[in-house]
């Protein structure tokens, strides 16, 4: 877990609960008693200001020593305070995807707890159900750390409640609960706001949408300003009510949107310059706008800080970010070399990102024996089912390339299996190895399936090249033109929606 946080929520919690320890009978024997109060008053010890100004984390030993504790005779018998309390200390100590973490946020997991303890115990059940996919376990979840503690949930980076939004997808009603849940809350910041009025807001609208309500939808997306939300508006026919209003607005004004988009994220770094993700986006910005000099040189400033170990406030969350989007860049001029020596270093634990995005570029490189020891060597263990399939994607493709049809086929089996959970690897896979009539037929069920309609659309943008493309991916994306381009995917293509030119390049056209 975020250990400050946890920290902060164990002294709140022990304040409301704690009792003289003389006053807590014990029936679990006065040593147990006795090694419990010490590893309490230790936890303690870490919430206080001058640990918490030093940055002090929980020790290596004190997290053995809370699982010793849990483990020994007569620990289930300790009085409730005494035992709740070691409990908790091991969801602070242990990162959310530890089973030991998990068993003691079940255990805690009940209506008599102090509401900070249950609140921070259901943000690790989440997490848990989200490595998953188990959206009806991530809602659970939520709503019981809402109703206990809401500030721990808008404490945390509102992106990361994307993944309950989308693991939802095969449930309106409980997405809608979901939606409804996470944009009522009061969010402390600019993240937080921009998430509701753009990202979620969208999702919300379309569900409003499909059931009819044309005034909820309009109204939801008053605020939107991102590019991508307004795209999407743009180009599902479920919004044709409200294209002529948001036309006249200059809404659908796509450069003035991108460059008004980047006015503002500059603003927010300069407030903010410790803050990665603004950077990211400001690289993106420019590269899509074709300013693609000034985003090499703003993001290699950066990157270059971040592999030299400088602090930032969201390294590990949006380090990787930045470096892949860099990455994509020189990429983009030719400076391919200098691409896969960024994406080659790690800036954060988590290492999928970029490992993901170098075998990628190897791909495009027509490299596919460097891209099987990329993807083979990635680091999974924290990998959701929807990552993990696109290294199944760079498998089949890699596979292909080198004529082992055999192995190509059993990456695109596990793919065909679990196509909802990420459609645009198995399209992305079967454009590589040739099977067009069956990405066609792919498409139009993307199309025909309302929470997958709107990334479907995207391979319908049309956009200027950037200024060097691969062979292999002028390849692939002459397949893509020619997908989108066949009568049959055409005809319901445009029942739901339409086609459209974007002036911008990056990744706002040429989707699969």
């Amino acid at each position: 877990m975020i250990l400050r946080l946890e920290l902060v929520a164990l002294a709140a919690a022990l304040s409301l609960a704690a009792v003289p320890a003389q006053a807590a009978p014990t029936k679990g024997g006065e040593d147990l008693a006795r090694d419990a109060d010490a590893a309490i008053a230790r936890m303690l010890d870490l919430s206080k200001p001058k640990a918490s100004a030093a940055g002090e984390q929980c020790p290596t030993a004190l997290a053995d020593q809370v699982d010793a504790l849990v483990a020994r005779r007569g620990f289930d018998a300790l009085d409730t305070f005494r035992r709740d309390a070691v409990l908790y200390a091991v969801v602070v100590c242990r990162p959310f995807d530890d089973p030991r973490a998990v068993a003691a946020a079940r255990r805690l997991d009940r209506d008599d707890v102090a509401p900070p303890i249950l609140a921070s115990a259901n943000m690790v059940l989440l997490a848990d159900a989200a490595m998953r996919n188990d959206g009806k376990g991530e809602l659970a979840a939520l709503e019981r750390a809402v109703a206990a503690d809401a500030a721990q949930v808008t404490a945390l980076p509102p992106e990361m409640y994307g993944q309950t939004v989308e693991d939802l997808k095969g449930d309106p009603a409980a997405r809608v609960r979901a939606l409804d849940l996470l944009r009522g809350l009061d969010w402390p910041t600019e993240d937080g706001h921009d998430q509701v009025d753009n990202d979620w807001a969208l999702v919300r609208a379309e569900l409003a949408a499909d059931d009819g309500d044309m005034t909820r939808a309009g109204a939801v997306l008053d605020r939107a300003s991102s590019l991508h939300v307004l795209l999407a508006v743009a180009q599902d026919k479920r919004f044709a009510p409200l294209w002529p209003q948001l036309e006249a607005a200059g809404r659908f004004d796509w450069k003035a949107v991108l460059e008004a988009d980047l006015a503002r994220v500059e603003e927010q770094s300069r407030r903010e310059p410790a803050n990665l993700k603004r950077i990211a986006y400001r690289v993106d910005h420019l590269r899509s706008l074709g300013r693609r000099d000034e985003a090499i040189a703003l993001g290699g400033d950066y990157v270059g800080r971040l592999q030299r170990g400088e602090a930032f406030d969201d390294a590990e969350l949006s380090g990787p970010m930045l470096v892949v989007i860099q990455a994509a860049a020189l990429s983009e001029v030719g400076r391919f070399d200098e691409a896969d020596a960024a994406l080659v270093k790690p800036v954060a634990q988590d290492k999928l990102t970029q490992s993901t995005a170098r075998a990628a570029l190897l791909l495009a490189l027509d490299r596919p024996t460097e891209v099987l020891k990329v993807v083979d060597a990635a680091d999974t263990a924290i990998a959701s089912p929807f990552g993990l399939m696109w290294l199944d994607e760079l498998r089949a493709c890699a596979r292909h390339q080198l004529g082992d049809e055999g192995a190509a086929g059993k990456a695109l089996d596990k793919l065909r299996k679990a196509w909802r959970d990420n459609p645009y690897a198995l399209s992305g896979a079967l454009l590589c190895t040739g099977r067009d009539d069956e990405a066609a037929q792919l498409m139009i069920r993307r199309l025909r399936d309302p929470p997958l309609r709107g990334d479907a659309l995207k391979a319908f943008r049309d956009g200027p090249a950037p200024p060097v493309v691969t062979p292999r991916d002028a390849e692939i994306d002459a397949r893509r033109r020619a997908l989108v381009a066949r009568p049959e995917v055409v005809a319901v293509m445009q029942e739901y929606g339409r086609a459209i030119t974007v002036p911008l390049s990056g990744d706002y056209a040429g989707g699969y």
